[in-house]
């Protein structure tokens, strides 16, 4: 890895750890629950060096910040950068971080750096650290770990639904909301060409446009669970049709 490399990940690493100074304002961060036994099934942040954090998401990064000392956060970049071995003491406090603060770190070094070969060298050892530290720590099933805020707070959000909403196109887009706001209105209104966008568009996307048509149906007083059920109904109408043709 080069000299200017190794500089960049390691002064951007002690900024996501140390979220002080984490180029965030001095306001309080909304006081959201940060409480998960488990990794989250969220898809994780693609990183702007422009974008403002959310108050969730900084308050998420604080939880992370709280949980490790600045002498582990020094052994942990040594460990994953120079390849030097971190304390059984520092081990414990990446576990208690939890796997979502591991993974945000993940995700960061994967922006950040741009080579190939180094990006897949420095996940691999990150991901070889956390499961190591788990085999000495274990993680505690009873302990409340920092849970990564929902993609609407997510730093790449807007840039997120952009890409969605051109992969489906505004015509296949009226068609699935014509579906699933009319009652009377059966699935094959969505046509096959249609389908294929929406399949194309992904599970992540197509989630997202779950929670975005509930929300919409609370606006217009809709029923949500109903609006949900019908999200459901075209995405395996959609699956069935393609794989018949």
């Amino acid at each position: 890895m080069s000299q200017f490399s190794t500089m960049v990940i390691k002064i951007t690493f002690f900024l996501i750890i140390n979220v002080g100074i984490f180029l965030l304002d001095q306001s309080e961060a909304t006081k959201t629950k940060p409480i998960s036994d488990g990794p989250t099934p969220s898809p994780l942040p693609s990183h702007s060096e422009k974008e403002i954090p959310s108050p969730q998401y900084k308050h998420f990064l604080e939880e992370c910040e709280k949980r490790i000392t600045e002498k582990c956060s020094h052994e942990i970049f040594n460990e994953i950068f120079e390849n030097k071995t971190i304390s059984n003491n520092c081990c414990s406090e990446l576990v208690d971080m939890g796997p979502d603060c591991q993974s945000i770190m993940i995700q960061r070094e994967k922006d950040l750096l741009k080579n190939k070969n180094e990006k897949n060298t420095i996940v691999q050892r990150s991901e070889d650290l956390w499961k190591r530290c788990s085999k000495i720590t274990p993680m505690d099933k009873k302990r409340q770990y920092p849970k990564v805020p929902q993609r609407m707070y997510l730093p790449g959000y807007d840039n997120f639904l952009k890409g969605c909403e051109e992969e489906l196109t505004e015509k296949c887009g009226a068609q699935i909301l014509g579906f699933v706001f009319k009652k009377n209105e059966t699935a094959s209104a969505v046509d096959k060409g249609c389908c294929s966008k929406l399949l194309n568009m992904g599970h992540d996307c197509h989630d997202e446009m779950h929670v975005r048509l509930q929300r919409l149906a609370d606006r217009k007083k809709e029923k949500s669970d109903f609006v949900k059920e019908k999200g459901h109904q075209i995405w395996k109408y959609c699956e069935e049709i393609i794989a018949h043709n």
